[in-house]
């Protein structure tokens, strides 16, 4: 069986590696890879001429027509940049904003269904995910704060020089977990929150996603493009992608871990109850293999029996300081 200390050590670290994975995730810009081979198609246009002369403008000004990384806020281009779009750079890689969440109400207004459903879970996906991300924030502060007060409560003298040592130097102790029992469920129940807030915004994007690749047929989806667009194109999910759904796994283990903390606190106290209650305790039967008679010389089989016998002096008795009949 896993002891407390480690149990809250392991989900301390889980909980704080997934955090920081799902952080990264959500502020970078690699969730989908659409690779454009901008080679072929200039072969196409000097095949077709009059496919050169309808998409020319297109060609060099549309960013469907251009290598690009997908991220939850940016639109970054690997390679080469539409013209006149107005990018920054970030990180070293020339990006947009993303107008999913800034769609005016007049373009809005003609709106299909599907686009709407679309339009409305891209926002849910970042509602959800800075909602998951609060909790687990509020997780963290609330350990802290609970490490603080308990250490202040559990030693009166010197209160700040205990406490700063007791949680910068020990952290995760046997009497700091006995302050803070009732409080390892709860935490536990927040990051088991925070989990479900992240799936639920894993879940959203990949509806964004399916809706963008095969339900809307407008520009600048996947069914709206052109043929020779469609097999020069090669779509691939990106690591932001796969880091966040390693940091969701982690934040589960984690909540999982404090869990298994609660089931080692309680077990451990009523271990820690037995041990500190059992050199009280004597067997009140009669048991030949342990040659134990208690209460001593009184008869344990049935019938009347010899009296027991009380000697007049005090001295010591024949089972210690716990004898019976004197």
């Amino acid at each position: 069986m896993l002891s407390s200390p480690f149990s809250l050590a392991a989900a301390s670290v889980f909980s704080l590696f997934g955090l920081g994975l799902v952080g990264l995730a959500v502020f970078t810009d690699n969730w989908v890879e659409i690779q454009v081979n901008r080679r072929e198609i200039i072969n196409s246009f000097k095949r077709e001429p009059e496919l050169s002369l309808r998409l020319q403008n297109a060609f060099g000004h549309n960013i469907i027509y251009f290598s690009r990384n997908y991220g939850l806020f940016n639109l970054c281009f690997p390679d080469t940049v539409p013209q006149d779009i107005g990018s920054f750079n970030k990180m070293g890689s020339p990006c947009i904003w993303s107008n999913d969440f800034m769609v005016q109400e007049s373009k809005k207004e003609h709106f299909s269904t599907n686009e709407l459903y679309r339009h409305y879970a891209a926002k849910a996906v970042i509602v959800a995910y800075f909602v998951a991300i609060d909790y687990t924030v509020f997780y963290r502060l609330f350990v802290v704060y609970i490490r603080i007060t308990c250490t202040i409560e559990y030693n009166e003298v010197s209160r700040s020089e205990y406490c700063f040592r007791r949680v910068e130097l020990y952290g995760w102790t046997t009497r700091m977990l006995e302050q803070i029992e009732k409080c390892i469920m709860s935490t536990g129940i927040l990051l088991i929150l925070a989990g479900l807030f992240m799936s639920v915004a894993m879940l959203l994007w990949h509806y964004v996603a399916y809706s963008e690749r095969y339900t809307l047929d407008v520009e600048p989806y996947y069914k709206s493009w052109e043929p020779v667009l469609k097999l020069t194109s090669r779509h691939n999910y990106g690591w932001s992608y796969i880091v966040s759904w390693i940091g969701i796994g982690c934040i589960v283990v984690g909540s999982a871990f404090f869990f298994f903390a609660y089931a080692a606190v309680k077990r451990e106290e009523e271990d820690a109850l037995t041990a500190k209650h059992g050199a009280y305790m004597m067997p009140n039967y009669y048991d030949k293999g342990a040659g134990a008679i208690v209460p001593y010389n009184y008869n344990t089989y049935a019938g009347y029996g010899n009296y027991p016998y009380y000697n007049q002096y005090n001295t010591a008795g024949y089972y210690g300081y716990m004898t019976y009949g004197r």
